[in-house]
């Protein structure tokens, strides 16, 4: 019973805050759909619940369901109440209306939802067994749902790893707390979510760039993309904070588009969040912040609104940072093995020169960026869109090939934002051919598409020969599969 209850409160973790993101949102001058008022309030949600776990356990105060939840629903119900009040008089969030669904519509949600119920599958049928899950985020969780606190910097005979951020350590840590038991499972279903949502997110951000063709692509590129149906999964913080980059992204945008306080707070948030995920994502803090800049020298958005995405981000983000300059005089631990980065050709080429992990993606992701760069290089004034994609992507993918090119699941930082990119030149390529030739290449598509279904749910599921041989087994011959290391079956 107290695992049910575990489940539903994970649920109102995402659900919570949604009538206060609805209301935030209601008041920005651009429109944003329930979707994207589901996506953000998701993220926020999460968020706020590890933001807040980590304040208290600053503050030494001893995590328990009542001390986590109370102030989680305090923080919502401000926004909740302004919600149902703007309801009652018919001020409610509409998602603006849409077109007749078209063929690429139809087969992007049947695509999507496979996908997804393969990955969900996936990470509710398996517990951790990938190295980091293991030995990082579960391993950090188990200690901190047993003292109900933060593990101290310096405590000694432990991993220099507690200087991670900590929102899905955390997540995991409430999981345990709310279920009463270690529950893998449950724990794993967080950050698998916010993985989703990263799909969900491309189709935001190409819809609010390119179009809803654009955002449908977009979407369809990411899912065809291997390394995403690996990791989705996996437990690992890496897409979760590829969530909220590119919500952040897409917020900017926003901000740029219609200079409002509402945008620029959420793209403060989601920025701040992102850094609170994943500490590579202070990189993509000051690649943000190279954005905002530009949009406030070019006259797009007002002093007073940059200072409001840059108090949220550092209100989200730097109370961690700072506990690690205080306790451990380092900003993050010394995790990126740079002697092992591999500064080739081949990895510089990486989206066409390793196949198994981008697909035909990977070569749209090139062309992308080619065009790209040639549109913003010859029209600088007209190429608003490329200048906010190629800064999100390219510095980054710099410091990846520079840094950390050992490892291509970094690359799954900003993916989705060079997808978006993809998705958007593809389209315009699209467009120069003829309409007939246009039809029998559809369905062409449509078939290899299929296809491409079939391989990616297998991969996004693991360990299938053990699922047919014995699909009811218990959770001790699933870890005893899993933590096998001679029993590798992907």
């Amino acid at each position: 019973m107290q695992t049910i209850f575990a489940g539903a409160m994970v649920v109102l973790l995402f659900v919570v805050p949604y009538p206060t993101i609805v209301w935030l949102l209601k008041r920005s001058s651009l429109p944003a759909s329930r979707w994207l008022s589901a996506l953000v309030g998701a993220g926020v949600g999460v968020g706020v619940l590890t933001w807040l776990m980590m304040a208290e356990g600053m503050l030494g105060i001893r995590w328990e369901q009542g001390t986590i939840l109370l102030p989680f629903a305090l923080i919502f119900s401000p926004g909740s109440l302004l919600w149902w009040r703007g309801r009652k008089h018919g001020v409610v969030d509409v998602s603006p209306p849409t077109t007749r669904p078209s063929h690429m519509i139809w087969l992007g949600r049947l695509v999507v939802t496979v996908v997804s119920a393969a990955v969900l599958f996936n990470a509710l049928y398996w517990p951790f067994y990938k190295a980091d899950a293991v030995g990082i985020y579960a391993d950090q969780a188990h200690f901190m749902s047993v003292t109900r606190a933060l593990i101290p910097l310096q405590l000694t005979n432990y991993s220099y790893y507690q200087a991670y951020p900590m929102l899905v350590q955390l997540s995991y840590t409430y999981t345990y707390i709310a279920a009463g038991w270690e529950d893998a499972y449950l724990a794993k279903l967080i950050p698998t979510l916010l993985s989703l949502g990263c799909l969900g997110a491309v189709f935001c951000l190409g819809k609010a760039l390119y179009g809803d063709k654009a955002g449908w692509l977009a979407v369809l590129l990411l899912v065809f993309t291997p390394l995403f149906g690996r990791w989705a999964s996996s437990g690992y913080a890496d897409l979760p904070a590829a969530f909220y980059y590119t919500l952040a992204a897409l917020f900017a945008w926003r901000l740029w588009s219609a200079d409002h306080p509402a945008d620029a707070l959420v793209s403060g948030i989601m920025i701040g969040l992102g850094a609170w995920t994943k500490n590579a994502l202070l990189a993509g803090v000051a690649f943000w912040l190279a954005f905002m800049g530009m949009a406030w020298l070019r006259r797009r958005i007002r002093f007073s609104n940059l200072c409001i995405a840059i108090a949220a981000c550092g209100v989200i983000a730097a109370p961690w940072y700072i506990r690690n300059l205080l306790e451990a005089h380092l900003l993050m631990p010394a995790t990126v093995w740079t002697s092992q980065a591999g500064r080739t050709i081949p990895n510089l080429l990486v989206f066409i020169s390793h196949p198994e992990n981008f697909a035909l993606t990977g070569w749209l992701i090139v062309i992308g960026l080619v065009l790209g760069l040639v549109q913003l290089a010859r029209h600088p004034r007209l190429a608003d869109r490329e200048m906010l994609l190629l800064t999100f992507t390219l510095p980054f993918f710099g410091f990846w090939w520079l840094l950390a090119s050992y490892d291509r699941r970094f690359l799954l930082y900003f993916l989705p934002i060079l997808v978006v990119l993809a998705a958007g030149y593809t389209l315009r390529i699209w467009e120069r051919i003829p309409s007939k030739s246009q039809r029998v290449i559809s369905w062409a598509i449509s078939l290899a598409a299929l296809a491409m279904t079939v391989y990616i749910v297998s991969i996004s599921v693991d360990y299938k020969t053990a699922i047919l041989r014995d699909p009811l087994m218990t959770d001790a011959a699933k870890r005893a599969i899993v933590l096998a290391p001679s029993k590798v079956d992907n």
